[in-house]
């Protein structure tokens, strides 16, 4: 269940000026913008616990409170979906400006406005999978 399930961040702590950025990838009518609890899947909160709770060492983080989770399932966007573990708990996200530049990344793309080559799609691997610095520098210029 987990895997067929369309993560998104919703926190993003990003100070990026993307002058190519035309408005946001989802467009979506004000009187329809809810908060997440408002949103929340009995379901999906279920499954997210099961999944984490599998893990023993993100089991252990989860009850010290050193980790959090959210998923907001998107693949219906008439009935979006949100779960979370550690949700009110604040938690410091230092990669979390990554998950940005990969938004903007693939809105760019899809917009025509930064062409997917072999070089930027590593730099996006290494930016996400190894969370370099370097190539996030690199995708920030690319994109500005």
């Amino acid at each position: 269940m987990i895997k067929k399930i369309y993560f998104l961040l919703l926190f993003i702590f990003c100070n990026l000026s993307l002058h190519s950025q035309k408005g946001l990838p989802i467009q979506v009518v004000n009187s329809k913008i809810q908060p997440l609890v408002s949103l929340t899947n009995s379901n999906l909160q279920k499954g997210l616990e099961k999944e984490l709770n599998a893990n023993p060492q993100w089991k252990n983080l989860i009850t010290s409170k050193k980790m959090a989770v959210g998923v907001v399932d998107l693949s219906n966007q008439d009935e979006v979906k949100y779960a979370s573990v550690n949700g009110n708990h604040m938690m410091y996200a230092a990669s979390l400006p990554k998950i940005a530049i990969l938004l903007s990344a693939m809105d760019a793309f899809e917009k025509g406005e930064l062409k997917e080559t072999p070089t930027i799609k590593n730099d996006m691997r290494l930016m996400i999978s190894k969370s370099n610095n370097k190539a996030s520098t690199r995708m920030i210029d690319r994109l500005t």
